[in-house]
């Protein structure tokens, strides 16, 4: 019995560490973010973008685009939504999350690399006796 409650405690321990990591916190707040983001991007889709589409092709909707073969129906104008939803997301994120992230980290590198050092006393010094010598051959 003793030996259950151990393994129990322990299990639960490594549960607990698991939980509190930073990135299943991370995590955690990205799905988040995420399902809220997917949602302001439907509603622009829904609202804005089907419409438009709508306007130029005569169908303000796509979701009762259909076909049925032997009483199966095949609703396209869901996938069609879909494809809009996901382009739409797709593009959002490039250029308003990883384009500027990408100009952040490119930026941060660039002030982050250090410059040279400058050569020791000595080695100033033995480059400067070099230099005149290679300077007396020539001459």
């Amino acid at each position: 019995m003793e030996r259950h409650v151990h393994e129990g405690t322990q299990l639960w321990q490594e549960f607990r560490e698991f939980v509190l990591r930073g990135n299943v916190v991370d995590l955690a707040v990205a799905v988040a973010v995420g399902t809220a983001f997917t949602a302001v991007v439907t509603a622009v889709v829904k609202d804005v973008i089907t419409p438009l589409v709508g306007a130029i092709f005569g169908s303000h909707t796509f979701a009762n685009l259909s076909f049925t073969i032997n009483g199966s129906r095949f609703a396209y104008g869901d996938l069609i939504n879909a494809l809009i939803v996901f382009l739409a997301t797709a593009t959002i994120v490039f250029f308003f999350v990883v384009k500027p992230m990408n100009l952040l980290l490119a930026r941060r590198k660039h002030d982050a690399e250090p410059e040279p050092a400058a050569p020791p006393e000595d080695v100033r010094l033995l480059t400067e006796i070099r230099d005149l010598l290679a300077a007396q051959r020539h001459t």
